[in-house]
C-alpha cells in the first residue's frame, strides 16, 4: 500500500528541486518512475510503459503551443502570475482524462507566500488548453492498475504533476523565459491541479 503522506512529501520535494534546477524531461521522469517502482514494484510493467512515452516530442509540442498562444493572445502587462493547471476533461467516448491549461492573474502579491491568486484568473485565452499526448497517456496507463491502494495517486497526483513541473521549469529557465515575462515587471509561475495543491515554481523578474 502506498503511503499517501510520504508520496505527497516526495512530490513536493522533487518539484522544489526541479524548480531550482531544471533537468531534461527524460532524465527527470526517470526519478519519478524510480519512486513509483520503489513503492509499487508489482506494477513494473506499467512504469516501463510510461518510461517509453516520448517526453521530448511532447515537450516540444507543448512549447510550440505556449509560444504561439503568448504571441497571438498576449496577456496585459498587469497579469503578474501564470497558472499551469491540470484538470480532468472527458474524452469523446466519455472517459475521464488529464490535460493542462494556462491562466493568468493580476492578484499575485510578491510580499505574500500565499498562492491563492491562482483562484482569481482574469487571463483565460481562447487557446489556453494544451494538447499534451503524455499527460492523458500517463493517466490512462496508471488507471489500468486494478489496485485501489496503489493506482489513484501514483498517476495524476504524482507522475502527471512531475511531468508538468519538468516542462514548466525548463520553460522558466530556458528560451521561453522572455515570453513568459512579456511586458510585465515580474510574473509568478505556479502549477498544480485545479482541485489540489499549488506549487510556486519561481518568480520571473523583468529588467
Amino acid at each position: 500500500m502506498v503511503d499517501i503522506d510520504r508520496l505527497f512529501k516526495e512530490s513536493s520535494r522533487l518539484i522544489a528541486e526541479i524548480s531550482a534546477n531544471p533537468e531534461p524531461v527524460v532524465q527527470g521522469m526517470s526519478k519519478w518512475l524510480d519512486y513509483c517502482d520503489s513503492v509499487a514494484p508489482a506494477h513494473k510493467d506499467v512504469w516501463a510503459q510510461v518510461a517509453k512515452l516520448d517526453f521530448e516530442v511532447d515537450q516540444r509540442h507543448l512549447t510550440e503551443w505556449l509560444s504561439q498562444l503568448l504571441a497571438t493572445e498576449p496577456p496585459s502587462h498587469d497579469i503578474n502570475g501564470f497558472w499551469f493547471g491540470l484538470f480532468n476533461p472527458c474524452t469523446a467516448d466519455g472517459e475521464v482524462s488529464c490535460q493542462a491549461y494556462l491562466g493568468g492573474s493580476s492578484e499575485f502579491d510578491p510580499e505574500s507566500e500565499s498562492d491563492e491568486w491562482v483562484c482569481q484568473l482574469s487571463y483565460l485565452p481562447v487557446s489556453r488548453y494544451a494538447n499534451s499526448v503524455v499527460l492523458p497517456e500517463i493517466y490512462r496507463l496508471v488507471g489500468l492498475i486494478n489496485d485501489p491502494e496503489d493506482a489513484p495517486y501514483l498517476g495524476e497526483a504524482f507522475l502527471c504533476h512531475g511531468y508538468l513541473a519538468l516542462v514548466v521549469s525548463n520553460w522558466c529557465h530556458g528560451a521561453m523565459k522572455s515570453q513568459l515575462i512579456g511586458k510585465a515587471a515580474y510574473r509568478a509561475i505556479a502549477m498544480g491541479h485545479d482541485s489540489g495543491d499549488f506549487y510556486r515554481m519561481t518568480v520571473l523578474g523583468g529588467a
